[in-house]
């Protein structure tokens, strides 16, 4: 597994990972210490931060 991007999801926030080298939805798995929502746009995949009153912490990795 590869780390892609670790970061801080303020309330209301978003981050977005780029897609590149053919990865799909299904080659991503993400942590974190909160909900989130992932939508898949055609230039990258947004994982939102859908708690309502906290920041969460996100971890997206690459399945091996």
């Amino acid at each position: 597994m590869a780390v892609l991007k670790e970061a801080a999801i303020p309330i209301g926030r978003s981050v977005f990972i780029p897609k590149k080298d053919g990865l799909t939805l299904a080659d991503i798995e993400v942590e974190a210490n909160g909900q989130y929502q992932i939508v898949e746009r055609p230039e990258c995949f947004v994982i939102k931060n859908a708690e309502c009153c906290r920041s969460i912490l996100a971890t997206v990795k690459t399945k091996d």
